[in-house]
């Protein structure tokens, strides 16, 4: 009996090709052809901004009735592949947007026909195509994209030829199963270090790579994206740690130097001093026997005379407690000083400008922040950095997050 099927199947294929031109579509010459289509998704497999296009495999079914072919019930059904598809009439459809595309080929061609008694046609494939897609970066990586997938018949018009979804929207199936290639963070620990002057310098050069392998990832558009703001900011955060360092380390050692230099230049002065000093005390409250000096008993205060002696000069000072001001008795030949005398020589307006610039660097010196103890530069990084960062992205995140994006 299964011999006789046989028989009576190959019988009816040649005697449906007997009288069928595949030249001309069916119901040539009458009303429009009816072809439905449907589409399964079966993967997204990738997505190039490079190159502005997307890559699907697709099962691609399309359905029409051909009067030529009629054997028998609608029940009855004959599924052919191989090359004996190529004798059927078969509809010119193609993806305009398409770039490239192949039909998988294993073991045999993933292609089908499945012929109904009443003429019904199911003609069915799986190819994988990639396709052209004008893509809008700005918002890039939290960008939404609108991409097509257009479907026409390259040489027949609407005159010859009507194409329509077979159920609707519900064509386009297994869309809710397919996913992009992602990964799950399952969980995350944290690790405190002190301040590492390699982990910042590394996290530079990562930062660098980043944003290089991002801008080589990308096709070269004139505006700016999302994610070139968040690494810029991020690179100026790491590059900042980095300049706090260096400015805590400047001020810390740069004490120190200061330091010894102002301890050897102590040292050198009192080795080149060959001059005996010789402390006073001097009541302010009655008459000194210096001359210049006066008694002043409203005010209790205490002065102490310095008395040198070198060679054939002498010079007295007198210092009071109360003032932290120097007044120098000079006595001897005034030669010997020649800063004191040639200061009045100088011109009037020179000696102004002088002073104006003093004045000014002095002010700009007191106006600087002085810093006791560098460690309160850590401390205040530690609080102000994070901080900073997180003001930076409570504004990010919702501006390209819940702001919609208009689509062209």
């Amino acid at each position: 009996m299964t011999a006789s099927r046989l028989r009576n199947a190959s019988m009816t294929i040649q005697e449906l090709f007997k009288e069928y031109d595949i030249r001309l579509r069916p119901s040539f010459g009458y009303e429009p052809l009816l072809l439905d289509i449907e589409i399964r998704l079966a993967s997204f497999d990738s997505i190039s901004e490079v190159n502005m296009d997307y890559t699907l495999t697709l099962y691609l079914n399309q359905y029409w009735r051909d009067e030529r072919l009629v054997f028998g019930n609608k029940s009855d059904e004959i599924i052919l592949t191989g090359d004996i598809i190529d004798k059927f009439w078969l509809p010119d459809t193609f993806f305009p947007n398409d770039k490239s595309a192949y039909l998988h080929d294993v073991t045999e061609k993933n292609k089908m026909i499945r012929l109904c008694g009443n003429g019904d046609i199911l003609y069915g494939m799986r190819f994988t195509s990639t396709l052209a897609c004008m893509m809008d970066l700005r918002r890039y990586p939290l960008d939404r994209q609108n991409c097509t997938v257009e479907v026409e018949s390259y040489g027949y018009t609407q005159a010859d030829l009507i194409m329509r979804w077979k159920n609707g929207r519900a064509s386009i199936l297994d869309l809710d199963k397919a996913q992009f290639p992602q990964f799950t963070i399952l969980d995350y620990d944290t690790i405190s270090y002190g301040i590492y002057l390699a982990t910042g310098i590394t996290t530079v050069l990562t930062m660098t790579t980043i944003s290089t392998g991002v801008r080589s990832s990308l096709p070269r558009i004139s505006y700016v994206k999302a994610i070139d703001i968040y690494l810029l900011m991020c690179f100026v955060f790491v590059f900042a740690a980095l300049l706090e360092y260096a400015a805590v380390n400047y001020l810390y050692w740069g004490k120190k130097a200061k330091r010894r230099k102002q301890k050897s230049q102590r040292e050198k002065s009192r080795q080149k001093a060959p001059n005996n000093y010789e402390l006073v005390h001097i009541n302010a409250d009655r008459d000194s026997p210096i001359i210049g000096l006066y008694s002043n008993t409203s005010v209790n205060r205490r002065k102490l005379l310095i008395t040198s002696s070198d060679d054939n000069r002498q010079t007295n000072h007198i210092i009071d407690t109360q003032s932290p001001r120097m007044q120098p008795l000079v006595r001897g030949n005034p030669a010997l000083y020649p800063s004191s005398y040639n200061r009045n020589q100088q011109p009037r307006r020179t000696r102004r400008f002088i002073n104006y610039l003093r004045t000014r660097t002095i002010n700009i010196r007191h106006s600087i922040p002085h810093v006791q103890d560098v460690n309160d530069i850590d401390r205040w990084s530690r609080l102000c950095f994070p901080i900073l960062f997180l003001l930076f992205n409570a504004s990010y995140w919702p501006y390209y997050i819940v702001r919609p994006q208009k689509f062209t």
